[in-house]
């Protein structure tokens, strides 16, 4: 999700040098003897190396069953199953660019799933683009991303201005907050956040008592909480992942100052406990994209089936990449081949029913469509120590 400034520009140059020699001619079938390769692309490593990790886990799970399941059902393809590689781009834009680079020159790739942070795809993109490899977005949420029409990326997430915007609905209507504070990270993705959801909040009539933006790898957020304490706000409201966002809920906490707090789905990980500490985590409120407490049959199913095959509960990344695969699986059932045909078939059938999140109806950008009245988010709760259903 996370977008860094500070590496956008160089990221995208390199892009744009990278893409002139990228591959335009081969078809790139992804399919050789028994099976189908695709790569999974994020940070494997570093600060941001759950995002990748639980990405890679949730590709790898769908493609364990539909391995074990006898192949891809139906297609050209059929029968054949499908292999699995990754690719660390250690959160660097300019990285990213190498990687795209690296899978748009092995044809035995038929695509691609990631990357995790927004500038990273952003920087791989156009050398994807160029090449035609089928891109499945499903864990970067800035609005660039599909500003614009690119026929070969396929973003199964809503963007930063749709997630910001409900969250001032829901500190307002749901959560009942009076006068917020707000914490935002020096990124595009904090920013995003920022800008949309105090103009929500504007509209609706949600006092914002004062909005701060933290500095890039800063660690003691102090004197930003001292801010929003003294300016009065009754809440807080974190817009940021949650490296940072538990080094402030623990901060808040040693400074006694007992407020509601929220946080962003990208903070929807069980490190944001582990870093917090139990007692200062305890209540917090957290928008999620998933739901792994969910007693409808789609999620419910997905937590047991993962649980049970990798000895612990998915990560909410795992699991908009896992339904981000059955994406690409429909074409392949649907007549898919190669690259070219993954891109078109993908296009063409436009919605889908996934496991975990049903219907999905791609708009003209290839983003989800947000049905009015449905929120694209969840509440979730910290409570003994997990993240679970918030109760109120």
């Amino acid at each position: 999700m996370k977008f860094k400034k500070a590496y956008a520009a160089s990221g995208v140059a390199l892009a744009l040098a990278l893409s002139v020699s990228a591959c335009g001619s081969d078809s790139g079938s992804g399919a050789s003897g028994d099976s189908v390769t695709v790569a999974v692309a994020g940070p494997m490593t570093g600060d941001n190396g759950i995002y990748g990790q639980d990405q890679l886990s949730g590709v790898q799970f769908a493609a364990k069953e539909i391995n074990d399941a006898g192949g891809i059902p139906s297609g050209p393809l059929k029968g054949k199953k499908i292999k699995v590689v990754k690719f660390d781009d250690v959160a660097d834009p300019n990285q990213g660019a190498s990687v795209a680079q690296k899978i748009c020159d092995d044809s035995g790739i038929m695509a691609v799933f990631g990357h995790s942070n927004s500038s990273v795809t952003l920087a791989a993109e156009p050398i994807y683009e160029r090449c035609g490899v089928p891109l499945f977005v499903s864990y970067s949420s800035n609005p660039a991303i599909t500003a614009e029409l690119h026929k070969n990326l396929f973003r199964t997430l809503i963007d930063d201005a749709k997630m910001g915007a409900e969250m001032a609905s829901y500190s307002h209507d749901q959560l009942g907050f009076k006068k917020v504070g707000v914490l935002a990270s020096d990124d595009d993705y904090g920013d995003g956040l920022k800008t949309n959801f105090t103009k929500t909040a504007d509209e609706i009539g949600l006092d914002v008592a004062k909005a701060v933006t933290t500095s890039a790898k800063q660690k003691d957020f102090t004197p930003q909480l001292t801010e929003l304490k003294n300016a009065g706000a009754d809440s807080l409201v974190l817009l940021n992942t949650y490296t940072d966002a538990a080094l402030q809920i623990k901060q808040a906490y040693a400074m006694g100052w007992k407020v509601p707090i929220f946080v962003t789905p990208g903070s929807n990980s069980p490190e944001l406990v582990k870093i917090a500490g139990d007692k200062a985590a305890e209540g917090v409120i957290v928008a999620a994209v998933f739901d792994p407490n969910s007693t409808a049959p789609g999620p419910s199913k997905f937590v047991k089936d993962f649980t049970a095959a990798n000895g612990k509960g998915p990560g909410e990344s795992a699991a908009m990449s896992y339904d981000s695969f059955y994406v690409f699986l429909k074409s392949l059932e649907e007549g898919a081949d190669d690259r070219a045909s993954v891109i078109k078939k993908t296009d063409e059938i436009g919605t889908f029913t996934l496991p975990i999140r049903g219907e999905l109806i791609f708009n003209e950008t290839h983003e989800p469509t947000v049905v009015p009245g449905k929120p694209a988010q969840v509440l979730l709760q910290v409570k003994d120590g997990q993240i679970g259903s918030y109760t109120g």
